[in-house]
Order: structure tokens, then C-alpha cells, then sequence
């Protein structure tokens, strides 16, 4: 209700306010003058009352549609329906000579203001028409017989209306055209600083074009690798002047450790921009740029703040092309510790072995010359499937790194397990040439998860007689659990899926959720992983199209790598729901259902004593009061009847009548 009578924002929605307005003075106008009807026409009340209803009732709905954005649908209806309503009544006050005819004019203004010229001209149009009528009505008779007879005082006082709303509408109008040239002189001022702004934009945007082309032509300077430091300064200083402001003028010396070259004719000022960084190694790049004499500039501030970015900005290019420089001799020294610390080797992209080192000849057992040329099946065990080795090689198509573990076969027969990181190789075309194949070993821990199995089948027999399940799992950033271990307990309700299919397809474990309450399941998950606090909630999940609540409760705890583990279980609590709300709805029932006749019945016999009621009176009460007895006790019989239901279907079955109380004195008073 607030938001309906608050003034629209004149400024933003001009014609919204203003027909928030005129519907404001027209009701209040209205309103005011039928009030006098009652002081001077008592004995018609019921037809001033129902205009001031009525004139109450247009100005809502003209604020509703407003409200609700519909603001030319209120433009016309305002004046549409307030014509109606002043003119119609007209027919029974006297025709022609009806006061409201003179509102008539205030309306055609309203017209005007709101809907514009043919607004205007289509209530004028409709005025005049219509007051034709009464005229032609009135010399044929036609008319009723006046229902208000007014007086000269009581006339004067209806043409306060038109009056009035006149002079609310002049002031408005004037007070509008007066806003609207103070609007159109802010509108010029803010298009005349609009294309100061463009002009200014447009000669940034050069002056940013003119960065962007040296910046392009910098990094083609330091991408060929093959030139000298001494060349690379040199060419350095003749690429960077074109970026500035005045180019013509700028001198350039650029320092890239102890190698040094500067523009002819440079010479040391004090307007000048200068920046040094160092390299990851510590080799020094200093960048210095000043302004010979001559320059075409006034303002002594020569150089842009944009510059002072671009200078930044070539330093960093040619300090992360020295890094690469540097940085080519120590990948050179990381190639040779990856191939003694690890099990390297190269293949084709048919799987063709071109490389291997002597780690990976010591694991599988055959020399060098026995794997160079042959596919990396000669070392492939049975443990993966054709279908596995397909779906890599598809993989491995698409050109991204894969990583996995692999069970292979030695020379000798024996089974070992490596960790492999594959990296394909592009060429300048996008293409794959050559595999990079990374292993570790890791069959000491392939074996010791084995016996974590064996451990892990032994537990499943224990926890199998649960009642709900219990897990061990991780938690990601994300929310996500992996889930390490599962038990299916004796709950009947509960998902179907072993720790296998949730390993694989891990979104299983969500489809069951109720899906009100996905979100706050992930949440939960989300705040134990941030906080390492136990989890305890509860949450429903939908088995065979039936809604079941569940209980989760896990606990954390760091292993002896650092992971953080939680150990929990989850339980069906649904009986106990249903227990639950089936008592939150007998309290219901007794705080608003039963207390509803209660107070009826209370009333009435308040009034029966505190009255001086005869006979009749009191009989009538008297039936009443038994009416609403028997409905009470009709609806306590059924209430009896639900509840023993639903005690019987609760799968609860406790047995605590002796707990409760039989409140055999609570109406002893009432039967003494």
C-alpha cells in the first residue's frame, strides 16, 4: 500500500509523475467537495456516499495501473472515467443545468495535459456532443425530475470543483513548462560536453593505436631469438620512439645488463621516463625515454599518463624475453634430471617407441635396441581391456595431456604398475607428432592398496549388519565428495549403487536427492570442507517416488598424509518425521482449529451473564451454543480417528501411553 501512494521520481518518469499527480488532485478535489453534499443535502446521503466511493474507487485503480507500470492505459483512463462519472449523473441533477456540466471544462484540460492535443480534442469533442443531448433531452422533456435541488450556495460550491482543479492544473502546467526548459537547456549542456568527451576519445584512441603498433612491432623484435643482446638493445631503441606522443623528438637508451645502446643526440633530463626491472636470474633491463628540444608541446607535463603504462609495459616484454633466453639452459638441465629421476620415453603418434632411457629399460627388463622401433605393446599386460586402449587413443587424438596408471608386462613376465603423464607434441600446423610418456613406479603402492581391499571386503561383512550406512570419503573445494568407502547396511531405503558405480559416475549420488534439497546438501558439504567441523543434518531423498528423510553425521580426521577423511553414517529417519509432524499438527489444530469455537463459545456466555436476556434470549444462545458443541465434538471425533490412523501407519511402533497424562482433574470443578 505504501509503494502505491509514493511519488514517482519527477526527473526520471515525468509523464508517470504527472498522472500520479493530476489522479492525486482530482481525488482529493472530489473527495472535498461531495464530503459538503452530506452537510447540505442530509436526506440524500446514500448518493453522495456512493460518489465519494465511486471517485475513491477511480483514483486506486488509476494509482494501480500506475504502480504496475501501465502508464498510458492510466492517461486515459483517468479522464476517460472521471468524464463518465461527472456527466452521467448530470442526466439526474438537472441536465444542462447540472453543476458538474462546468467540470466538464477542467477535464478537457485534464485531457490535454495528459493525452495531448487529440486527447484533448476527443473529450472537447465528446463534451460538447454530449451536453447537445442534454439540451435536446431537457426541450423534449425527456429528462427525470431533478434528484438535488441545489441553491445558489450549494452551486457555488460544485463549481469550486472545475475552479479548483483549474487552478491545481495551471499551476501544474506552468510549473511543467518551466521544468521542461530547465530539462532541455541540461539536455544541450550534456550533449555539448558528450562530443567534448568523443573528441577527446578519438584522439586517445590514436594515441593508443600508435602503443598497440609499437608494442606489435617489439614483440616481433624480441621473438627472434637467434639475434645477439648488442642487436637486440640496438633494435630495441629504434622500435620504441614511435609509441610516444611526439616521436620525432623522443631519444631512447635501453641497458640490458651490462650491454647498452642509446638514440643519436640522447641526452640526461629531468623530464624523462625511466623503469628497471630484473629477470629471475637478476639481469638488469632499464628503459629511458626523453624529450629533445623543439617539442610542438605547451603543456609542460610532455609525457601521457598512458605512456608511463607503455614504458611498464615494454620493460616486462623484454624482461620475460630474457627470462626465455635464460631459461632455455636450465631447461636443458631439467630434461636431463627428468630422464635419470624418471621412466621416460618418446613414441610416434602410431605408438612407435623412437626413445627410452635407461629407467625405463630397467623396469621392463629389455635393452634399448629390443623397444627403439616397436609399438608399446610389447610391454602391455592383460589388466586393461581393447576397449581401455581405444578410448586413450582417442584421447590422445584430441592433442591434451593425459594422465593415468597402467599395468605392464617385463621381459621376464612380471607384472609392475607405473603413474604416466603422456604430453603430445604439436607442430606449427596443430598437428601431433610425438608422445613425451612420463612414468613413475608405483607397484609397491598398487600392492598395498590391494591388501587396503582385502581390509576394505572384511569391513563391508562387519557393517553389512548395520542399520543405514556408513562411509569413509574426501571432500573437494567444490563440494564434491569421493567417496573411499560405503556400506549398504540393512536399510532398505537407500540408493542401490556400490562404491564402483559411484567411483565412475559419482552424479548417482545426487540424482536420489530430493531436489529442494541438492543445494543444501552441497552447501554442507562445502562448509565441512572450509571449517573441518563434524557434519550433522538432515535431508530428504526420493526412493521409488517416495520422499525419505535421512540423518548424515561425520566426523574428520587427518591421516598420516595430510588428507583430511570423514567417517560418518547416514540413517532412514522418516518414522520419526512423520511422528513429528503428526504432533506439530495436532498443536496446530488445537491453537487455531479448536480455539475458534472455544472463543465463540466463551463470548456467548460471557454475554449470557453479563446481560439481562429474557426467555427467548436466552434459548437462542442456548442453541447456538449447542450447535457449535456438536460441531466441536464431531471434529474432535474425526481428529481422534486421523491421528489413531496415522499412529498405526507410523513405523514407530513405542508404546509411551504410560507417559501420558490423562488430565482427569483439568474439568473436576465443572462437575462438583
Amino acid at each position: 500500500m505504501i509503494k502505491l501512494v509514493t511519488i514517482p521520481d519527477k526527473a526520471k518518469e515525468y509523464q508517470k509523475y504527472m498522472v500520479f499527480v493530476i489522479t492525486v488532485i482530482w481525488t482529493v478535489v472530489i473527495g472535498v467537495i461531495v464530503s459538503l453534499g452530506f452537510i447540505f443535502f442530509p436526506d440524500i446521503w446514500q448518493r453522495y456516499l456512493t460518489f465519494l466511493f465511486v471517485s475513491i474507487l477511480i483514483g486506486f485503480a488509476s494509482l494501480l495501473l500506475i504502480r504496475n507500470g501501465h502508464v498510458k492505459s492510466a492517461s486515459w483512463f483517468l479522464p476517460i472515467v472521471l468524464w463518465i462519472f461527472i456527466t452521467i449523473p448530470c442526466n439526474s441533477a438537472g441536465g444542462i443545468l447540472a453543476p458538474g456540466i462546468m467540470t466538464q471544462m477542467s477535464l478537457i484540460l485534464t485531457a490535454g495535459l495528459l493525452l495531448g492535443f487529440r486527447g484533448g480534442l476527443f473529450i472537447g469533442l465528446l463534451t460538447i456532443s454530449t451536453d447537445f443531448y442534454f439540451v435536446y433531452a431537457e426541450i423534449n422533456g425527456f429528462l427525470p425530475e431533478p434528484t438535488v435541488m441545489h441553491t445558489p450556495m450549494t452551486r457555488w460550491i460544485s463549481n469550486i470543483i472545475p475552479f479548483g482543479t483549474i487552478l491545481a492544473l495551471q499551476y501544474y502546467s506552468t510549473n511543467h513548462l518551466r521544468s521542461s526548459l530547465v530539462a532541455t537547456q541540461r539536455e544541450v549542456a550534456l550533449r555539448e560536453e558528450a562530443e567534448r568527451v568523443l573528441k577527446q576519445t578519438v584522439d586517445n584512441l590514436k594515441e593508443r593505436v600508435k602503443e598497440q603498433k609499437t608494442l606489435y612491432r617489439l614483440s616481433q623484435v624480441l621473438r627472434n631469438e637467434e639475434v645477439g643482446i648488442p642487436e637486440l638493445t640496438k633494435q630495441i631503441v629504434e622500435t620504441l620512439p614511435a609509441g610516444w606522443q611526439f616521436p620525432d623528438y623522443l631519444k631512447a637508451r635501453v641497458r640490458i645488463d651490462e650491454i647498452e645502446f642509446s638514440s643519436s643526440g640522447f641526452e640526461e633530463s629531468e623530464q624523462r621516463q625511466y623503469v628497471k626491472l630484473n629477470t629471475s636470474s637478476g639481469t638488469t633491463v632499464v628503459i629511458e625515454v626523453v624529450y629533445a628540444s623543439g617539442v610542438p608541446c605547451k603543456d609542460p607535463q610532455l609525457f601521457l599518463k598512458e605512456e608511463e603504462h607503455l614504458i611498464k609495459m615494454c620493460a616486462e616484454m623484454i624482461k620475460i624475453s630474457m627470462d626465455s633466453r635464460e631459461n632455455k639452459k636450465e631447461l636443458e638441465e631439467y630434461k636431463y634430471a627428468l630422464d635419470i629421476g624418471s621412466i621416460v620415453s618418446i613414441a610416434d603418434v602410431n605408438g612407435i617407441m623412437t626413445f627410452v632411457n635407461d629407467n625405463f629399460c630397467k623396469i621392463s627388463k629389455y635393452e634399448e635396441h629390443e623397444l627403439i622401433g616397436k609399438h608399446y605393446g610389447i610391454i602391455s599386460s592383460e589388466n586393461h581391456s581393447d576397449d581401455f586402449f581405444k578410448g586413450l587413443a582417442n584421447e590422445m587424438k584430441k592433442g591434451k595431456p593425459y594422465r593415468g596408471e597402467f599395468c605392464n608386462r617385463a621381459k621376464d613376465g612380471s607384472v609392475y604398475w607405473v603413474n604416466t603423464s603422456i604430453v603430445p607434441f604439436l607442430d606449427q600446423n596443430g598437428k601431433i607428432y610425438q608422445y613425451l610418456s612420463i612414468n613413475h613406479d608405483i607397484t609397491d603402492r598398487k600392492n598395498a592398496d590391494e591388501k587396503i581391499k582385502e581390509s576394505e571386503k572384511l569391513l563391508k561383512k562387519i557393517t553389512s549388519q548395520v542399520p543405514g550406512n556408513t562411509y569413509m570419503f574426501e571432500i573437494e573445494e567444490s563440494g564434491k565428495a569421493n567417496l573411499l568407502f560405503v556400506s549398504r547396511g540393512t536399510d532398505l531405503f537407500n540408493h542401490q549403487y556400490s562404491l564402483e558405480e559411484l567411483n565412475e559416475h559419482p552424479e548417482r549420488l545426487q540424482e536420489v536427492l530430493f531436489e529442494e534439497d541438492k543445494e543444501k546438501f552441497n552447501d554442507a558439504m562445502i562448509d565441512a570442507h572450509k571449517t573441518r567441523l563434524p557434519i550433522n543434518f538432515q535431508y530428504r531423498i526420493v526412493i521409488n517416488g517416495h520422499i525419505r528423510w535421512r540423518w548424515m553425521q561425520a566426523i574428520p580426521e587427518v591421516d598420516t598424509k595430510g588428507r583430511v577423511l570423514w567417517y560418518g553414517a547416514t540413517s532412514d529417519i522418516t518414522p520419526l518425521v512423520d511422528y513429528i509432524t503428526s504432533i506439530e499438527q495436532i498443536i496446530f489444530d488445537i491453537s487455531h482449529v479448536l480455539r475458534r469455537p472455544v472463543a465463540s463459545m466463551k463470548g456467548m456466555s460471557k454475554l449470557v451473564l453479563e446481560s439481562k436476556l429474557n426467555e427467548s434470549e436466552i434459548k437462542a444462545f442456548s442453541e447456538k451454543l449447542h450447535l457449535i458443541s456438536e460441531e466441536m465434538d464431531a471434529f474432535l471425533r474425526e481428529l481422534n480417528e486421523m491421528y489413531l490412523k496415522k499412529k498405526e501407519e507410523n513405523e514407530l511402533k513405542l508404546e509411551i501411553d504410560n507417559g501420558i497424562d490423562n488430565r482427569s482433574s483439568l474439568f473436576n470443578r465443572f462437575q462438583e
